[in-house]
């Protein structure tokens, strides 16, 4: 693996979005190559306002093409789901920033070792 694609769940694009991840109103994608953080693109998340069962599929596929999520929560039956799914679950709360800042290494890890433990 070359690069980390990671979506950020947020409402402002400052701050990483209150209560859970199938609620922000945006996941913006950030690239990560070891060293620097790049924001490739602010997606809309289509089902923000919506309570379907099963939501936890339908955002998935919104985000099927990254490799870690960092978000605040993620609703009890979604963390297995998305963990099955392949993807690396962050939970962390306020400036998009400064966490992405804290995450570095462990992200640098990620990235050298696919294969290693789970970073949440």
């Amino acid at each position: 693996m070359n690069i980390l694609r990671i979506a950020v769940a947020t409402n402002d694009h400052k701050t990483i979005s209150r209560g859970m991840l199938g609620r922000a109103a945006y996941f913006d994608i950030y690239e990560f190559d070891g060293n620097e953080f790049k924001l490739v693109e602010r997606r809309k998340n289509p089902y923000e306002k919506t309570l379907q069962r099963g939501k936890t599929y339908d955002v998935y596929e919104v985000i099927k093409d990254v490799h870690v999520t960092v978000s605040q929560l993620v609703g009890k039956r979604g963390i297995p789901r998305l963990k099955q799914k392949g993807l690396v679950l962050i939970f962390r709360k306020g400036i998009i920033e400064e966490i992405l800042e804290e995450i570095r290494s462990d992200l640098r890890e990620l990235l050298n070792n696919p294969n290693g433990a789970p970073l949440d």
